[in-house]
């Protein structure tokens, strides 16, 4: 395992991260033994934890960390998030969104109720999750940010972007206005906006904020754990993704074999050595519910691209990797 700095912080993490979203939903396939997931990420080389309370029911996703953190606090840097409502039914029934609340007072209110799910002192990164222009805009939520860190409650900031691709404004604005390490987007090799956009901004910020790659296997289509004729049942999350969008990603990845073939790589731990190409990439998070799968794209650290490699990835972006889209996708956005 090899790792990185969040952009100009001392905050050094693991090039491969492991969230715990699947270990508190069943949204990406069901995991039985959470603690063994955790124990194994950390075997791996793994110090980066990305965790959140809106990730299952009643905060799961941070209290079933609470034992192992209990165990292995300095070991790790820990991140969870704030912005969302957990006690509020989500929007729709479903895979939707619960209300946000970006009062400062809420905040406060979170990030305690996040401390004592995880049975720790303080948070290493702490994110807005999700969060649209509005909070990154509010003035009076920074300032109740920079308390908690006043406080000790939390050390570095950061922000989340999501759930779907997109959120330009949101990204842009945060690296402009906001002492932000770290910006967490939808980012892999054959969908590289708007990450690519946010890299630049940062660059020319003084290099302030670290990426952090989410969904850096575009759904499956680059880890070869499913096929063009995969039907995703609806609880499955991947159901979301457009099928023309989904046939665009395999047509697009069958371009990049010559990164696994012959190469000591397989294609999950090449899609994440990509990312990883790009030194402003501090972390990529690839989604697991296997031990197997922990282990697979920790091990991509060691096989990092070469000059040649990262040149013709470079090229076939620039093509679209010859590919004539089926569905254009539109990027997300507050307004």
């Amino acid at each position: 395992m090899r790792y990185r700095k969040f952009g100009t912080s001392e905050l050094q993490v693991s090039e491969v991260g492991f969230g715990t979203w699947t270990l508190a939903s069943d949204w990406w396939g069901v995991v039985e033994d959470k603690r063994g997931m955790l124990d194994a990420a950390l075997n791996a080389g793994i110090t980066f934890f990305d965790t959140s309370p809106v990730y299952g029911d009643d905060g799961l996703g941070e209290s079933l960390m609470a034992d192992f953190l209990s165990k292995h606090r300095d070991e790790i840097v820990i991140t969870t998030k704030c912005g969302y409502d957990i006690s509020a039914n989500r929007k729709t029934k479903g895979q939707s969104e619960r209300p946000h609340d970006w009062r400062p007072e809420s905040i406060r209110e979170q990030c305690e109720s996040s401390l004592k799910r995880l049975g720790i002192e303080y948070i290493d990164l702490y994110q807005l999750h999700n969060a649209r222009i509005e909070p990154i805009l509010d003035d009076d939520l920074w300032a109740a940010l920079e308390d908690l860190r006043t406080d000790g409650k939390i050390g570095e900031i950061g922000v989340a972007l999501g759930p779907a691709i997109g959120w330009v404004e949101e990204g842009l604005e945060a690296i402009r206005r906001r002492p932000i390490c770290s910006l967490q987007t939808v980012y892999n090799v054959i969908e590289q906006e708007p990450g690519r956009t946010f890299v630049e901004e940062s660059i020319g910020h003084g290099s302030k904020a670290g990426m952090i790659s989410r969904v850096p296997h575009a759904s499956d289509a680059l880890s070869g754990r499913v096929t063009r004729e995969t039907v995703f049942p609806p609880s499955d999350h991947r159901s979301h993704r457009n099928r023309d969008n989904m046939l665009d990603n395999f047509d697009k990845a069958d371009t990049l074999a010559f990164l696994w073939e012959g190469t000591g790589r397989t294609r999950g731990q090449a899609a994440i050595a990509a990312i990883l190409s790009n030194p402003n990439f501090t972390n990529v998070l690839p989604t697991c519910v296997t031990v197997e799968e922990i282990d697979e794209y920790a091990a991509a650290t060691e096989f990092p691209l070469t000059p040649d490699e990262i040149d013709a990835v470079e090229a076939l972006w620039s093509q679209n990797f010859g590919v004539t889209n089926r569905y254009e996708m539109k990027l997300k956005a507050s307004r």
